[in-house]
């Protein structure tokens, strides 16, 4: 029961009252001319208030009377204002003023942060703290005070307390309730900004440790907003995806894809207009899509990762890196990464999250994975978001890449590398490379490497036979020459004005990309199959000049080439063969 006279309270509370309402409902009609118009006028009402709580305050200590109760209350609501003046200083872009405030708001309540009147806005304080503190990179100093706010919420949940927020302090004979809930989005919003401050310091699990809790508490606590609760834990299963931790990775997505389709059964209200209902359906639509993507990114990652596995070589070191990953694994506890109040279970059962051992193993995933790109395809259209819709293209490439590898049979994978090839060619047929230099030439040299691919099955196809046919020799040209098409587009678009000087501002993996490309283009052209001596001249003349000049730029960029010793030692080898072929040739024509 409050000492302090319920007149005094009321009048308190409607100063608070009016403060409130100017910033969160008069300041949206502010004009742009004056947009802190409001927020000033509250900072006004709040600075009348403090003076009249100091006031009081130092009128209780003169009187050399026991303050007890009644300070404590008096404390608690002078701590409220500083927090709340320090958030509008920040807000009108006055951080040092506003900091002040908090800084005087959390030295005020220090000594009574666990009482019931006091948690609130001492968390509240530290919150807003951590934000001036990360908006200046003090990102250690911002994590150890947001630490420092959740041990205070730990040892208040343990004494049984029911905090009070500040309605409870204005009308202490209410039954005491709502604090409780208003602390609990405190420590949730705590967890938010601590994953942020994680992030920044360099320590990425603590990071999704504390996305995820932050997650599962809006759940917990029913404080989500849909849309964004399935893409902030979409987007916390691709870190997830990275570690390649893909049970993880796919629980955060199937959580994400059962609150979207509870939000779409729910979302179209009666009373909406029809602008209303199409904004929300678009919204939900264009979401729907990210997520989407971010499925066929997991289903992709674990048919890249389990190849990657399969090609390593040194078994030891496989079999420690998965002993290390085990015992991470047990480390774990279910509400570090589990939603436990979902029922995830048919969703999850979708895809596997275990590593692919055999074809039958990736099909499954592949089409899993063309499934989601199909929906990401209906909202992401060519002739509205070109960007994205070439990305997704991309990304069906990509799966064709990655199913190619599994599958036994040549010929098969053949028809895997050319369909890979047609979604990066029917992409170049749309895209102006003056507008989209950067996807073209990600197309250009991935074709090239496609067909590249189907040139070599082919080829070795025709070696276990005796007689190849002249349809076969015609497919093998026709996919060689495809693949010298593309590399040299990709080429040509980093040479200055059509002559063979490259670009200055290349980056180091687009010089070795350069280079690649160069070497392939001598590989293929040599690779070609001719029974016509001047055509087989000029095509050997060719290879010759593209091993030349690859070999010139790799004693140009040497940082760039370091990596390149195989196809060095190859391009060596050809440069003393080549001109003695010519040679040969040149012979037959005289």
């Amino acid at each position: 029961m409050s000492v302090i006279p319920k007149e005094v309270l009321s009048d308190y509370k409607e100063l608070f009252e009016q403060a409130n309402k100017l910033v969160e409902d008069e300041s949206k009609s502010d004009p742009p001319t004056d947009p802190y118009r409001s927020h000033y006028k509250a900072r006004d009402v709040l600075l009348t208030l403090k003076k009249l709580l100091d006031d009081q305050l130092v009128s209780l200590q003169a009187s050399e009377a026991d303050g007890g109760q009644e300070e404590l209350i008096y404390k608690a609501m002078l701590g409220f204002v500083q927090r709340d003046l320090g958030r509008i200083y920040i807000f009108t872009e006055e951080s040092s003023e506003g900091e002040k405030y908090l800084v005087r708001c959390l030295e005020l309540l220090e000594s009574h942060k666990q009482r019931p009147e006091c948690i609130i806005a001492y968390m509240g304080a530290i919150n807003e703290l951590s934000i001036v503190l990360g908006s200046r990179q003090e990102y250690k100093k911002a994590a150890d005070l947001l630490l420092k706010a959740e041990q205070s919420y730990q040892a208040f949940k343990q004494s049984g307390e029911v905090a009070l927020n500040l309605t409870e302090l204005h009308t202490p004979d209410e039954t005491p309730g709502g604090g409780n809930q208003e602390l609990e989005n405190i420590y949730t919003l705590c967890g938010f900004y601590l994953a942020q401050m994680y992030g920044h310091i360099g320590e990425p699990e603590k990071s999704a440790q504390c996305c995820h809790r932050t997650l599962y508490r809006q759940l917990q606590y029913k404080t989500y907003d849909p849309i964004d609760f399935a893409l902030n834990t979409a987007t916390l299963s691709q870190y997830y995806i990275g570690k390649d931790r893909f049970k993880e990775a796919r629980h955060h997505l199937a959580a994400a894809t059962i609150i979207m389709a509870e939000h779409e059964a729910t979302m179209l209200k009666p009373e909406m207009s029809e602008q209303q209902r199409a904004d929300y359906t678009e919204t939900f639509k264009h979401r729907y899509a990210d997520v989407a993507r971010c499925w066929a990114k997991y289903g992709l990652s674990l048919l890249q990762v389990s190849r990657e596995r399969l090609l390593a070589d040194d078994d030891e070191d496989e079999d420690g890196n998965k002993l290390n990953k085990a015992t991470a694994q047990l480390a774990l506890e279910d509400q570090d990464y589990r939603f436990v109040d979902l029922d995830l279970a048919a969703c999850e059962r979708r895809v596997s999250c275990d590593f692919c051992l055999t074809f039958d193993d990736a099909k499954l995933v592949f089409h899993f994975v063309n499934e989601w790109l199909d929906v990401a395809k209906d909202y992401y259209k060519a002739e509205t978001e070109a960007t994205e819709y070439a990305k997704i293209m991309q990304d069906f490439a990509e799966a064709y890449e990655a199913i190619a590898f599994f599958e036994d049979n040549p010929e098969n994978q053949a028809k895997m590398q050319k369909r890979r090839a047609k979604y990066l060619e029917d992409l170049l047929d749309l895209l102006d490379p003056v507008f989209y230099l950067k996807i073209c030439r990600e197309c250009w040299y991935v074709a090239g490497t496609a067909h590249a691919a189907v040139t070599d099955i082919r080829l070795d196809n025709m070696k276990a036979q005796q007689s190849p046919t002249p349809e076969e020799v015609k497919k093998v040209n026709q996919s060689c020459l495809k693949a010298i098409k593309h590399f040299e587009s990709y080429a040509k678009s980093y040479l200055v004005d059509n002559t063979e000087k490259w670009r200055s501002n290349m980056e180091l993996c687009e010089q070795r990309l350069m280079l690649f490309a160069h070497f392939h283009i001598g590989r293929l052209y040599y690779k070609l199959i001719c029974a016509n001596p001047q055509q087989q001249l000029e095509q050997l003349n060719q290879c010759l000049r593209y091993y030349k000049r690859f070999s010139e730029a790799c004693a140009e960029h040497k940082e760039a080439s370091q990596p390149m010793h195989g196809e060095i030692g190859v391009v060596r080898e050809m440069l003393e063969l080549l001109p003695l072929k010519i040679m040969t040739v040149k012979r037959r024509l005289e």
